[in-house]
C-alpha cells in the first residue's frame, strides 16, 4: 500500500485517513464507488465519505467498449487520489469476462479486455486489479481452471514486471463459477508461472455462500485456516465486507447491508477484529439504496466503524 505514511506520517492533516489510522489502529474501510462523470469522480466521492480506501471500476462494467481515457483524466485522478492519501486502490473487471467457458471467441475477447483494463489499472496507479475467474460452462472444472491458469499466464507475460498485481476473487460457487472452493485457488497458484505475483479477494457473502462460515469465531478461524492451507494468507489483500441475502452453502451471490443479512452484525464484528484480517481494507460492495431510497454507503460504513470500535472476541490464528 504505497500511499500509507511511515514515520513522518504525523504531518497529515486531521481530515485525512493517514490521520485517522494513526489516531485509531481499527482496519480500513472503503468502498466500491462510481466512476459516472470520470474516474476522478469516485476519488471525490470517496472524500465526501471519509472512507480509506476505494475501489472502482475502469469502465462501464456491462460493455466490452472502452471510453477514452486521457492523460489528463489519468493525472487528475492520480493527483487527487494522493491528495486524499486513499489506500490501496482497487480496480474491478467487468463483469462480462469469462477466463474459464469453452467459447474460444468469447475466451479471446475476455483476456484482451483482461488486458486493457489492467493497463488502465496501471496506468490510474491503483494497486490491485480484481478478477473474476468466470464459469466453466459445463465443460468441466478441470478444462475451466486449465484456461484460467494460461489467461493469467498470458496477462503476466504480456506485462512482466507490473506493479499493479491481479487478486482472484472467492466467488459464491454457483452452478459452473470457479474459484467458489480453496482448491481452486490452489490449483491456480500453484500450476501458474505467475502464481508468485497472484493475490486473493475475500468476499464474505461468496464465501458464506460458498459453504464457508464465518458466523463464530471457531468458523472464522475454520475457514482462514481453510484460505491459509490452500494459498497462504499473505495472498489476502483486499476483503469484500458484504452481509448475504442467500442461506449458508445456498449459493446465492446476493449482496446485503451489513448486519441485515445471514452472516449478521456479530459475525463482522469478529471479522473486523480477527488478527488475521486487522490491517487489511474492509471495502463495501453493498446495495447503494435501501428500499426508501437511502443511500446506504454511509451507514454501512458506520456500522462498521462501530463494530470495530466494540470488543469482539478474537479468532486464535
Amino acid at each position: 500500500m504505497t500511499r500509507r505514511h511511515s514515520g513522518n506520517a504525523p504531518r497529515a492533516s486531521a481530515a485525512t485517513p493517514a490521520r485517522r489510522r494513526l489516531e485509531e489502529p481499527i482496519p480500513l474501510f472503503g468502498a466500491h464507488l462510481s466512476i459516472a462523470g470520470g474516474v476522478h469522480r469516485a476519488v471525490e466521492r470517496a472524500r465526501e465519505m471519509a472512507v480509506d480506501c476505494l475501489q472502482l471500476f475502469l469502465k462501464s462494467p456491462s460493455q466490452w467498449r472502452f471510453a477514452a481515457l486521457t492523460d489528463e483524466e489519468v493525472a487528475r485522478f492520480r493527483s487527487r487520489a494522493a491528495e486524499a492519501d486513499l489506500a490501496p486502490l482497487v480496480g474491478h473487471a467487468s463483469y462480462l469476462l469469462n477466463l474459464a467457458g469453452p467459447d474460444g471467441a468469447l475466451y479471446e475477447r475476455s483476456r484482451v479486455c483482461a488486458l486493457g483494463e489492467w493497463d488502465r489499472a496501471e496506468r490510474l496507479g491503483l494497486d490491485y486489479f480484481v478478477l473474476h475467474p468466470g464459469a466453466h460452462m459445463g465443460s468441466g472444472e478441470a478444462a475451466g481452471l486449465a484456461r484460467i491458469a494460461l489467461a493469467l499466464d498470458w496477462l503476466h507475460a504480456a506485462r512482466p514486471g507490473r506493479r499493479c498485481r491481479i487478486l482472484l476473487e472467492t466467488t459464491a460457487g454457483a452452478g459452473t463459477t470457479m474459484c467458489g472452493r480453496m482448491e481452486h485457488l490452489r490449483y491456480l497458484v500453484q500450476s501458474c508461472e505467475a502464481g508468485a505475483r497472484l493475490g486473493v479477494a475475500i468476499d464474505t457473502c461468496h464465501l458464506f455462500a460458498a459453504g464457508y462460515d464465518l458466523r463464530t469465531a471457531a468458523a472464522i478461524d475454520d475457514t482462514l485456516g481453510r484460505l491459509n492451507d490452500a494459498v497462504g494468507l499473505q495472498r489476502a489483500l483486499v476483503v469484500h465486507a458484504n452481509d448475504a441475502r442467500g442461506a449458508l452453502g445456498s449459493g446465492l451471490d446476493r449482496h446485503e447491508h451489513i448486519g441485515r443479512g445471514s452472516i449478521g452484525r456479530k459475525a463482522f464484528r469478529l471479522l473486523v477484529h480477527h488478527p488475521a484480517l486487522a490491517r487489511l481494507p474492509f471495502i463495501l460492495e453493498t446495495p447503494k439504496h435501501d428500499a426508501r431510497g437511502r443511500e446506504m454507503d454511509p451507514v454501512n460504513l458506520r456500522m462498521l466503524r462501530r463494530l470495530a470500535r466494540s470488543p469482539a472476541g478474537r479468532g486464535q490464528m
